[in-house]
Parts: structure tokens; C-alpha cells; sequence
């Protein structure tokens, strides 16, 4: 997608419906989606990462820490006085860039993560907010040609269908490999909410990376499913929350289709394709199908 019609998307109209809430961290939007749960809205960059802090009655939860543009800790510091938690839904770098700032830090317990802890540097980490990746003004103080993704320390290794216990709310962890080896959701059967992280959202769906998988994409998808009387509504971490349980069984639609060579895509460079959809889309390495 290029910067030109990410920008067109914007302001993308689901946040119109919810209640917005006013902070001291001007990088972030903020919106509460109910009294306990917060949406940590990242638009001023072309990832349009979503975080939520989610609260208990004895402990918060953070999913996720975002692009380490804004100050998430002083953010969440302002939001609510209860110890906070991070929990990251897999360790790519726009997930766990400010993971540092927390001494409670749990992942699922995967190779992958446990790499992710030495951070990046230098121009590496420099090249993701760089180009055209940023249209918002960065926080005073805010110095691009210095950023990096610091190192952190995960206190808390997560396991498939171990459950976190915030007092008075309960997150299932779910394991969801396909985007990522170590992906997982995050499921409040209270509350009728699955938080997806990567595995979903309503924009091009990641599947061509080094670490990811379709036929693992398809699983975990059939899995999500398997629970599907479990939860209403999905919390992605890219663009919109809210969003409609029933586009996972579109994408494993779309998925399943693809790797029968059925559908029409878009060459995006020499072996990746993009398939457009509706809701999303979903970018593949071509010699990923069964048929050219």
C-alpha cells in the first residue's frame, strides 16, 4: 500500500463511534471502548499499530508496546495507577519497540522472541520510521536519527491456553503461528473479546515474511474458529479495533483459495503477490502456492 492511499484511509471511520479520551501524549489517539479497556491508536505512522491496556481489579495488562515514537509507559502511567503488565502478541519490532520501559514482560515462549530481546540498532531500527513512513509531527524531544529498539528482559514466558489472571478478568493465551512463528491471541470469554495481534486485521495480512507460514496460517485460523462461539468481536493491532468476528472465516476463506491457485493478485515485487479482498488483504511469496 502506498503512503499516498494509507493517508487516503485516514481518519478511518470506526473512531468516530468511540469515546475518545483526552491524554498528555500527543502521539497517541486514545480511545476507552469500555470502562476498562483503552485503544493506544498509533495513526501518525504508516503501521497504524494499536496497543490496548486492559485493566483488572489487582493488575493491568498492556498489549503490546507499540513503535517507540511516543511515550507509552508516561501514556499508560496517566491511564490507570494499577501495576501494568506487558504482554506482547508475537515479538516483531512494531509490537515490542518500548518493552524496555516495563519490568513485567511476558511472551509466548518461542526462539524468535527470546532473539528479540537484544533489541535493534543503528540504521536498522532508523529505517522504519524513516521515507515517507510518518506523517505526524514527532514528540518534542523525539530524535529519529537516534532511535532504536532497546533491549528488554521477558520475565514471564507464555504457553498455549495458560491463562492470565488480572483479578475480576481473565486473557487466555491461544497460540496462532502463521504471520509469525510465535503469535498468539489473547481471549476474554467474559467479555466476548479475542484480541488478534497480527494473525488479523483489516489491511494486508503478512504471510510472506521469513517466519511465516500458510499452512500454519490456515490452522490457527481453523482454530479461531473452533472457538468461535467464544468471542463477538475482534481487537487487532494495526488500524481498526471492533472489528467483526466474521471476517476470520473470509480470511480462511481467501487463504485456503490462494493455496489452491485460485483468485487474482497483484505482483508487489518478483516472488511477492498481494490478494485483495474486501476487508483485508494478504500478501504471499508466490512459491508458496500450489500452482503458479
Amino acid at each position: 500500500m502506498s503512503s499516498a492511499k494509507w493517508l487516503d484511509a485516514l481518519p478511518r471511520p470506526v473512531y468516530a463511534g468511540l469515546e475518545p479520551v483526552e491524554t498528555q501524549q500527543s502521539w497517541f489517539e486514545v480511545y476507552r471502548v469500555e470502562p476498562d479497556i483503552f485503544v493506544l491508536y498509533e495513526s501518525g505512522h504508516f503501521e497504524e499499530n494499536i496497543c490496548y491496556l486492559v485493566l483488572g481489579k489487582e493488575r493491568a495488562a498492556l498489549i503490546d508496546t507499540g513503535l517507540g515514537i511516543g511515550d507509552i509507559r508516561e501514556l499508560v502511567d496517566e491511564l490507570t495507577e494499577l501495576p501494568v503488565s506487558v504482554i506482547n502478541t508475537h515479538s516483531h519490532w512494531d509490537h515490542i519497540s518500548q518493552n524496555y520501559m516495563f519490568e513485567d514482560v511476558a511472551m509466548f515462549e518461542n526462539e524468535s522472541a527470546r532473539n528479540s530481546q537484544a533489541g535493534i540498532q543503528g540504521e536498522r531500527a532508523q529505517r522504519f520510521i524513516g521515507g515517507d513512513r510518518v506523517w505526524k509531527p514527532f514528540p518534542n524531544g523525539f530524535k529519529p536519527e537516534l532511535f532504536t529498539i532497546h533491549p528488554f528482559k521477558v520475565t514471564r514466558w507464555l504457553h498455549d491456553a495458560e491463562t492470565i489472571d488480572l483479578g475480576g478478568r481473565r486473557l487466555e493465551v491461544v497460540h496462532t503461528p502463521g504471520h509469525s512463528p510465535d503469535s498468539i491471541c489473547f481471549l476474554d470469554e467474559e467479555a466476548a473479546l479475542l484480541w488478534t495481534g497480527d494473525t488479523f486485521y483489516p489491511a494486508p495480512l503478512y504471510a510472506h515474511g521469513s517466519g511465516s507460514n500458510i499452512q500454519d496460517y490456515i490452522q490457527s485460523l481453523t482454530r479461531l474458529l473452533g472457538i468461535y462461539s467464544k468471542y463477538e468481536t475482534l481487537m487487532p493491532g494495526h488500524n481498526e479495533p471492533c472489528v467483526e468476528k466474521s471476517a476470520l472465516k473470509d480470511a480462511l476463506q481467501a487463504f485456503i483459495e490462494i493455496t489452491n491457485g485460485i483468485g487474482e493478485y497483484v505482483e508487489v515485487s518478483p516472488n511477492v503477490r498481494r490478494y485483495d479482498y474486501e476487508r483485508f488483504s494478504i500478501m504471499i511469496r508466490a512459491d508458496s502456492t500450489r500452482k503458479a
